[in-house]
């Protein structure tokens, strides 16, 4: 049924308005986001291809302008649509991040898991933070598969005291969603938390995420 065809309280912009975004389906919801189908397919046909290529949303972070351009009806303005949306929930998360206290992986759990669980290449993230546990700053420091050739703890120490951090978390991402350490995980990790200790900063965690977990390193009792 297109849109027009729908009773006014039935009608996705209508409902959201009336009830709330969370009252519309995945359907519906997508298809308030695209607004308008074409001559050819109404709204509904297209988001439900949405759905179906995302899986359900469960691949939809991994979805390019390209990919949803391959549905009949997405066009490149509606493909931004939907990436933009997904971008700010990115951000809001982040920001969200920035604006509380962070002691533990769960703080930022959320935020990781979303900007990096789905990168196709390994990302080594280091958290700073200052005496209040609050985030100064973040920084992807190093690309590509991760080694000790390859993660240098004087990058990551310097950038430390040039910051005067209190403390320091760091993460990165396993791209085939285990987040299961190697042996190069589990002594990198216990080669930053001595370095850390003897420089007399606080190392919080080292924390591997997938698209939808992750291990951490103290909470599996690796870091005391």
């Amino acid at each position: 049924m297109k849109v027009k065809e729908m009773n006014i309280e039935q009608r996705p912009r209508e409902k959201a308005l009336r009830f709330g975004l969370e009252s519309l389906t995945d359907l519906e919801l997508i298809a308030l986001i695209l607004q308008s189908g074409n001559k050819k397919r109404d709204v509904f046909e297209i988001a439900k291809d949405v759905l179906k290529k995302s899986e359900d949303l469960n691949k939809m972070y991994e979805l390019s302008a390209q990919s949803l351009m391959e549905i009949q009806g997405i066009s490149k303005v509606k493909s931004l649509q939907l990436l933009a949306g997904i971008e700010l929930s990115k951000r809001a998360l982040r920001t969200n991040a920035y604006h509380k206290t962070i002691r533990q992986a769960q703080d930022v759990i959320d935020w990781f898991k979303m900007e990096y669980g789905t990168l196709k290449q390994e990302n080594f993230v280091v958290l700073y933070l200052d005496v209040k546990q609050r985030l100064i700053c973040h920084s992807n420091l190093f690309k590509g598969t991760l080694s000790e050739s390859t993660v240098h703890p004087r990058d990551i120490f310097r950038k430390a005291f040039e910051l005067s951090a209190y403390s320091v978390m760091v993460m990165h991402n396993h791209p085939s969603n285990d987040p299961t350490p190697s042996q190069n995980d589990i002594y990198l990790t216990q080669k930053l938390n001595e370095i850390a200790h003897t420089m007399g900063i606080i190392f919080l965690d080292h924390v591997i995420v997938g698209k939808n977990t992750y291990f951490s390193f103290r909470e599996q009792g690796y870091l005391h």
